[in-house]
């Protein structure tokens, strides 16, 4: 026995020598790679939108340094700070020749959303303002892609490439008779006429009033994406809806008859302008290019200054608890914390980029914004979806900023309770329960709720909804009555959501950053992003307990999104204020 335990113990100890030397050698790795190259004369820039662009700056992994070290690939995601503001200041910079703009737009989980992809196309026709050239060639193009490229100079088709130009369309699994096959009951309780969050887990078919938030939402986003692109390339929009509505998918020489594209080519035409660019000789690899991410990395910041403006990120669903990987209640809250009571932090912007949550949680973050927004500077920058809880969270904002296709709103509260209990006596499991009061066991999914405890529930929600209702009408300065019409759960587009004044102006994180400094009279500052911090080898711990990711068939992608959907309800009363399902528009 002695022999094996020190078997063991030996084994576990080399295991972690071998990880802290992993752990010190790619720090070194890191270390290295951390120094920037200066910039040289007539350097290309590069942006490529394979590479999903998420709100907060990505943390270096352990997966992606070793794939990078190896493979010498770039990182998995790359932050919409970076993009946008070397998009800009490369505009500015002599040393840059031009912009390349490469791959199809790769949206994955809350990255690269419309927002998102709203804010890099404005940095896009910024740097092209300079005069200097953007150039995109691409093997197919979609209604993303399409959006974020149409300001290039040239716009460069495959010759066997498509475009699809289709419209939106946002799909919604039922569930219902799913359900019922296998014994699983669903009880709601919930406020608001819109709030449609359960409907898939109650109906088999679409409500009339989900069906009508949704049409209008989608043709508010679409309208934004033909009128970008029509201003870009000059053509009427008529012409792109009638595009939409009657071919919907073309081919390159078509593409180019309409004047969507400049021209149809194969990539090496292109990279022989791009050679031209960087005064690099025919035939020879264009070595003089830098990508977004190492652009940014060069730039200085003003370091005599102690005037900070911090930018704090509240990116997924929101949750209760204090995990640093999730927009939970307590670490939120306590970013927010640590922002109001940092002398240095002159002002805050708080990223939103959430569907909602747990209401609790977000009342927690809420009350913090609030303390916060009494004593600094606090405007709220909202990204491709800031609705229900993301909402609660942004309402005492001194300002509200939100592009045209943000999806925000959705002002409502519910309770889903799943109950199991056909389920396990088809299993041949039988649930017995000792308890000290009737309602002792209230929330167990074991068995239904009595007609007693949902009416407790109910009043439970509307009392939720009733302070909702409170703090957006106080946050917002809008009569309660005209919030209550205007909320009911129902989704709306940014655009639609500045007309009804639940958001002050239109823009994105930069102009948010832009307007909390000016609130704070500060002119030189250093912008400090909050963010979660762990070591190396914590990454590394992590990423070995983690499940392998696999490729899914895209019906089961699908599928595995609504079983997120389902694990995200993790709040222990039950109650949420969260959008409805996961809004995926293509």
């Amino acid at each position: 026995m002695k022999s094996f335990l020190k078997t063991v113990f030996a084994s576990f100890t080399g295991m972690m020598l071998v990880l802290i030397l992993l752990a010190v050698l790619i720090s070194v790795m890191l270390a290295a790679s951390d120094t920037p190259l200066p910039v040289e004369e007539k350097t290309l820039l590069t942006l490529n939108l394979a590479v999903p662009i998420v709100d907060r700056q990505p943390q270096q992994k352990f997966a992606t340094v070793v794939s990078g070290a190896l493979q010498d690939k770039e990182n998995a995601r790359q932050s919409l700070r970076v993009v946008v503001t070397a998009l800009k200041e490369a505009a500015k910079d002599d040393k840059i020749s031009g912009l390349y703009i490469a791959g199809n737009v790769v949206r994955d989980g809350y990255a690269s959303g419309w927002a998102t992809l709203k804010e890099v196309r404005e940095a896009i026709k910024v740097f092209k303002s300079s005069g200097k050239p953007v150039i995109t060639w691409q093997e197919n193009l979609d209604e993303a892609t399409l959006y974020v490229v149409s300001p290039a100079d040239d716009l460069v088709l495959n010759p066997l490439g498509l475009l699809e130009f289709n419209g939106f369309a946002s799909e919604v699994p039922y569930f219902r008779s799913a359900f019922e096959k296998y014994g699983i009951d669903v009880q709601v309780s919930r406020a608001g006429k819109y709030k449609s969050a359960v409907e898939p887990f109650l109906l088999d078919h679409m409500s009339e009033e989900n069906r009508e938030q949704l049409n209008t939402l989608l043709n508010d986003m679409f309208d934004e994406v033909v009128t970008g692109v029509a201003q870009s390339r000059k053509l009427p929009a008529e012409n792109l809806f009638r595009l939409a509505q009657q071919e919907a998918v073309i081919e390159a020489d078509t593409a180019l008859e309409r004047g969507v594209v400049t021209a149809v080519g194969y990539y090496d035409g292109v990279r022989d302008k791009l050679r031209e660019l960087t005064g690099t000789d025919k035939g020879k690899d264009i070595e003089n290019q830098k990508s977004v991410s190492g652009y940014f990395a060069t730039l200085a910041e003003d370091e005599k200054t102690e005037d900070k403006l911090a930018v704090i990120y509240a990116e997924g669903d929101i949750v209760s608890g204090n995990d640093k990987d999730k927009v939970s209640g307590d670490y939120i809250a306590s970013l927010l914390r640590k922002a109001r009571t940092d002398e240095d932090i002159k002002a805050v912007v708080l990223r939103v980029n959430s569907p909602g949550g747990s209401a609790s949680a977000s009342d927690i973050i809420q009350r913090e914004t609030l303390l916060l927004a009494k004593e600094k500077p606090l405007v709220v920058s909202m990204g491709t979806v800031a609705a229900s809880g993301g909402y609660w969270i942004s309402t005492y904002g001194d300002e509200i900023y939100a592009e045209p296709n943000t999806i925000t709103g959705s002002i409502g509260v519910f309770g889903m309770f799943l109950n199991v209990q056909k389920l396990i006596n088809e299993l041949g499991v039988k649930v017995e329960v000792a308890r000290t009061a009737p309602t002792a066991d209230v929330f167990s999914p074991f068995r239904p709720k009595t007609e007693r405890e949902m009416a407790i529930i109910q009043k439970f929600i509307d009392n939720i909804y009733s302070s909702f209702l409170d703090k957006v009408a106080e946050g917002r300065k809008l009569d309660r009555a005209r919030v209550h019409k205007i909320a009911q759960g129902r989704v709306w587009s940014g655009k639609q959501a500045h007309k009804l004044g639940l958001v002050d102006k239109l823009g994105g994180l930069e102009e948010a950053i832009a307007s909390a400094a000016e609130k704070a009279n500060l002119e030189n500052y250093l912008i400090e992003e909050y963010q979660k911090e762990g070591s190396l080898l914590e990454e590394i711990m992590k990423e070995m307990d983690m499940e392998t990711r696999i490729q899914h068939h895209p019906l089961m992608d699908k599928a595995w999104k609504q079983v997120q959907y389902l694990l995200s309800l993790t709040d222990a009363k039950g109650i949420y204020a969260r959008m409805p399902y996961d809004l995926i528009i293509h």
